[in-house]
């Protein structure tokens, strides 16, 4: 979920006036910076796979989580602002720090520059994607849906993650290229 909408989004979970709602999105904001911290000081001793397979892992849950707060769980706003934690400490953990990372080891010297090319307009463009068709999606499927839909989506990233992506801690940019060309 993009980050322009969570006060928005903690408004519809209860949070009825403007500063609560941006107190709690100032909160967020410190524990991304937190938990990028961590993130950045553990990588290199757990690796990138572990961490990314443990953040992406939490994602699924915390999607499943705000899935149920629209379906069953109503009324309790904290449910949904323990979820939204939940998903950005496990993202700020993985997937947002992790994968530029690996995205500067993985491609070859002569296509480096092409490959983060790619790979930033790629993000910047399924964020573009995601802001603008989140409030119609929610208005389509509701939320119970729009979060289920996007947990399903993040299943198929882990899935991506466990049976793809390779481990390169310790490795040289050389090894990295070997054992990717394999």
């Amino acid at each position: 979920m993009s980050h322009f909408y969570f006060v928005l989004f903690l408004k519809s979970a209860g949070f009825s006036a403007a500063a609560d709602a941006t107190r709690v999105s100032v909160v967020i904001g410190l524990f991304k910076l937190v938990m990028t911290s961590v993130a950045v000081l553990k990588v290199d001793d757990l690796g990138r796979r572990p961490l990314l397979i443990g953040g992406v892992s939490g994602i699924v849950l915390s999607l499943l989580l705000l899935s149920a707060y629209y379906k069953f769980l109503g009324g309790f706003p904290l449910v949904a602002v323990a979820a939204l934690l939940l998903y950005v400490g496990c993202y700020q953990i993985s997937f947002g720090p992790i994968s530029w990372l690996m995205v500067s080891e993985i491609f070859p010297l002569r296509t480096r520059g092409k490959g983060i090319s790619l790979a930033v307009l790629t993000n910047f463009g399924s964020n573009a994607i995601v802001t603008f068709a989140f409030s119609p999606l929610k208005e389509l499927l509701g939320g119970a849906n729009l979060f289920l839909l996007f947990g399903a989506i993040a299943l198929v990233s882990l899935l991506f993650v466990v049976l793809v992506v390779p481990e390169t801690k310790g490795l040289s940019l050389e090894d990295i290229e070997t054992k990717i060309l394999k």
